[in-house]
């Protein structure tokens, strides 16, 4: 099942569904709004083409079943339709004979709408109506579609008067935060692989080197608590950094079950760079935002990243920030 409305499952075509198939396209509706009458080979192939774009694209027409028996009314969904040399997203349906009259069309059609706007995070979709198709047109106006443009197209080539409506989600294509965030993780992470590579470092190990270095002889126990991280993953890197010669590990005397952490003068000059590096890229990432709102924004930003940690569930309450 790719979605269900009140009265209908929308699902992929199969092979059995042909019957349904050609008696969707061959009546006397379908030929005057086509002005074409298909055959028995171009029904077959036409339903083909539908389980071809399942697997190309994800979505195409989809079999429109009624929930009460199953019994298929025709075919409703969506797909790549070319409008004057640009792929537009359009919502198509198509109904058998004895099934149209009863708001199906409708129905089948405003459930497309809603998988394309919230499961798609489609920013915008289109229903292609020929001119002179006044239910069609009837139905993309119930769905809050409006013209956008008039255009000359038709099937197998004929161009005959179409309309082009169009209705947008009102919502953000991608969520701000998740997206904005992304994008600065992944290119100060690239920064930070460039210029700590002649270091011998890495952007994921640059937070240990600073921690170290700021608080020399903090135990084990106290120095995992400095990150929004797993301490398995915090172990781990303390020893590849121990065995780079980035910092040594010894004996607490006061508490035998755990050790004290030390920065070696390898660390310490690298920690330079590092702070060096990461003042510059931010005071430039931060140009846009005015001097004067710069502690809220950042107070805001630390704000969201610990309720994302939270919610991941990294742990609360750490002793200082990264």
């Amino acid at each position: 099942m790719i979605l269900e409305t009140e009265r209908l499952i929308l699902r992929e075509l199969t092979p059995e569904d042909l019957p349904a198939v050609r008696d969707t396209l061959q009546n006397s509706e379908v030929k005057r709004v086509y002005e074409h009458a298909f055959t028995d080979e171009e029904a077959r192939d036409w339903l083909e083409r539908q389980r071809q774009r399942y697997e190309r694209y994800g979505f195409g027409l989809w079999a429109a079943v009624l929930r009460d028996g199953g019994e298929p009314i025709g075919m409703a969904g969506l797909t790549l339709q070319n409008c004057e040399g640009h792929d537009v997203l359009e919502i198509g349906y198509l109904l058998r004979p004895a099934f149209r009259g009863h708001g199906y069309a409708r129905e089948a059609a405003a459930g497309c709408l809603r998988y394309a706007f919230d499961q798609m995070g489609a920013p915008r979709v289109h229903c292609i109506v020929k001119q002179d198709n006044l239910p069609s047109r009837r139905v993309a106006e119930s769905l809050g579609m409006t013209v956008e443009r008039e255009f000359l197209s038709g099937w197998g080539g004929m161009q005959k008067p179409h309309l082009l409506y169009m209705a947008e989600s009102g919502g953000p294509e991608f969520f701000p935060l998740v997206k904005w965030l992304s994008v600065g993780d992944r290119h100060i992470r690239a920064l930070l692989d460039r210029e700590l590579a002649p270091l011998g470092l890495n952007s994921s190990q640059h937070m240990y080197i600073l921690r170290v270095c700021a608080n020399p002889g903090v135990t084990q126990d106290r120095f995992l608590t400095f990150f929004y991280l797993h301490p398995s993953n915090v172990t781990r890197a303390i020893a590849a950094l121990e065995k780079a010669g980035f910092l040594r590990r010894e004996e607490n005397e006061t508490d035998k079950r755990t050790c004290r952490l030390y920065p070696t003068r390898r660390a310490i000059e690298a920690a330079g760079q590092i702070r060096e590096m990461t003042a510059r890229w931010q005071e430039a990432v931060l140009q846009p935002v005015p001097v004067e709102e710069r502690e809220r924004f950042l107070w805001y930003l630390g704000e969201a990243a610990r309720r994302a940690a939270a919610l991941c569930g990294g742990r609360q309450g750490k002793e200082t920030d990264e």
